[in-house]
């Protein structure tokens, strides 16, 4: 398995719209004459009148990238200092250049996207709006297909970034990994294993839903495999309130994960003895994973009224899936009773 069950719809975050540290010289060394100093091509470009014409161009009247701005840029980001004044605006117009089938193909030929995902380690300490711009820029990257055996090297460096105590490189990191987790593959589980619990303690903010949050646990449990792993983790106070909200957008997505998740429950027969082992609770108490918040006898029956209530809802498309998952629903056995193992003996 490992694989997005095809019947549902994965989400895309969408798209968002220096000067130069020289290499010391050698001086001359009188014992060999045929001595000579090595210039760095790229060193007249960062920083240079070149350099801001070519942001300007492509930031306020070309969209389509040439060769040639490719190769430019290139050179510039593999010798610019992550404090160089044209890095932020540099990085801006290659992240709103992603926005084109076009530029995305182009980034890959000249190896513009195997450098930004090599910056991203060492950007950890940059000034907070390159460091945000620079993620942004793979998580529009990652848009691309194509572009996945490259991204998959960024992987842990971005589900790193979730524990940022910025809020803007928490949502970015997100979107980057809401777009690399359409096709979770078998070898990838682990590496999406922590991401996890961060979009569960961040599903509630202020009072609201956090649509990045949910997008991304959509697409985790579009992957069967992700499931019993997401069912084991600590479960969030009012969870099913989720379902009850005027706001369509949080509701066809909330609908979408719990039916996805329920269907892996039902074609995998899971139960909880089959999720124990990923219980994170200290006390391994069954009460407090995601698994018995949604088929614990209160939380099943919640969700009984909730989905029968929204099949009849203006929205077709809410209403057929909550018809789906009724029916799902009904192919998962009940949680067992306190005590109900006493009865076996």
């Amino acid at each position: 398995m490992g694989q997005q069950n095809s019947g549902f719809v994965v989400e895309i975050a969408s798209p968002r719209l220096g000067r130069f540290q020289a290499v010391p010289q050698k001086d001359p060394d009188e014992t060999n004459p045929e001595w000579r100093i090595t210039v760095n091509p790229a060193a007249e470009l960062v920083g240079s009148p070149r350099l801001r014409a070519l942001i300007d161009r492509l930031y306020h009247h070309q969209k389509l990238l040439t060769d040639f701005d490719a190769k430019q840029i290139l050179s510039a980001l593999q010798c610019m200092d992550p404090t160089a004044e044209l890095l932020l605006p540099l990085l801006t117009v290659l992240s709103n250049a992603t926005a084109y089938p076009s530029n995305q193909l182009l980034m890959r030929e000249f190896r513009l996207t195997n450098r930004v995902v090599e910056m991203l380690p060492e950007s950890k300490h940059w000034p907070r709006s390159t460091r945000v711009i620079l993620l942004q820029c793979i998580a529009n990257m990652a848009v691309s297909s194509d572009n996945m055996d490259v991204m998959k090297l960024a992987l842990n460096h971005i589900v790193s970034r979730l524990g940022s105590d910025d809020e803007m490189e928490i949502v970015v990191a997100m979107q980057a990994l809401t777009n690399l987790s359409i096709n979770i593959r078998k070898d990838q589980i682990q590496k999406f294993v922590p991401v996890i619990p961060h979009c569960l303690n961040r599903l509630w903010v202020r009072g609201e839903v956090n649509l990045n949050a949910l997008r991304l646990l959509v697409n985790l449990s579009c992957c069967p495999d992700m499931v019993p792993y997401l069912l084991g983790n600590k479960s969030v106070s009012g969870l099913l309130r989720i379902l009850d909200t005027d706001r369509e957008e949080v509701l066809i997505r909330a609908v979408t994960w719990i039916l996805c998740t329920t269907s892996a429950v039902d074609a995998l027969n899971l139960t909880y003895d089959r999720i124990s082992e990923h219980n994170l609770d200290p006390f391994h108490n069954p009460s407090h994973t995601l698994y018995y918040s949604i088929y614990g006898p209160k939380g099943r029956e919640e969700l009984e009224t909730q989905a029968k209530h929204l099949t009849n809802h203006s929205n077709k498309d809410v209403a057929s899936k909550s018809a789906r998952l009724l029916e799902t629903l009904a192919n998962v056995p009940p949680f067992p009773t306190a005590g109900s193992h006493l009865n076996r003996l």
